[in-house]
């Protein structure tokens, strides 16, 4: 008996990894940032300290002809600190920057699940870098804040 007990517990792992699956087709999809009191410059946003950089919507493009995707919420990260969900289209969100908010470099995440027409569902994790500034003058030369759209780098999960 204590051998059939050790074949079967032997077994059990053959069972558990066959319902692993590797064929997740992940959608193939765009996203774009609307922002009102920032500037993007060469892949970094800059926003002056003491003022709100809003994130008007998040724009999702089916990359495939004829098909949509949509995201169903946005989870914002500020340097790693979750800052909250937008959960009403079009995702949209406020991040306050204040006098004791350090100069210089952060990081400005947002995560979405994303579902697409004949594909797995899945996660998007967008990054984007932002510099906080002293004042307008050290926007790089030509820029000014208001509003203004561009695309974000994404990385794709398996949801």
């Amino acid at each position: 008996m204590k051998k059939l007990f050790f074949y079967l517990l032997a077994a059990l792992p053959l069972f558990v990894f066959n319902s692993c699956s590797d064929d997740d087709d992940l959608p193939d999809v765009d996203f774009k940032l609307d922002v009102t009191d920032g500037v993007s410059v060469d892949g970094v946003l800059y926003v002056v300290r003491g003022e709100s950089l809003v994130i008007d919507g998040i724009t999702v493009v089916n990359n495939e002809k004829n098909k949509t995707a949509i995201i169903t919420a946005a989870t914002y990260y500020w340097d790693a600190f979750r800052l909250g969900t937008s959960a009403v289209a079009p995702y949209g969100f406020t991040i306050s920057t204040t006098e004791q908010t350090p100069l210089g470099h952060h990081e400005l995440a947002i995560e979405c699940p994303v579902y697409a027409v004949d594909k797995s569902p899945a996660v998007a994790n967008l990054f984007y870098n932002v510099e906080v500034v002293a004042d307008e003058a050290d926007i790089p030369e030509g820029n000014t804040p208001g509003t203004t759209s561009f695309s974000i780098e994404s990385h794709l999960l398996a949801n």
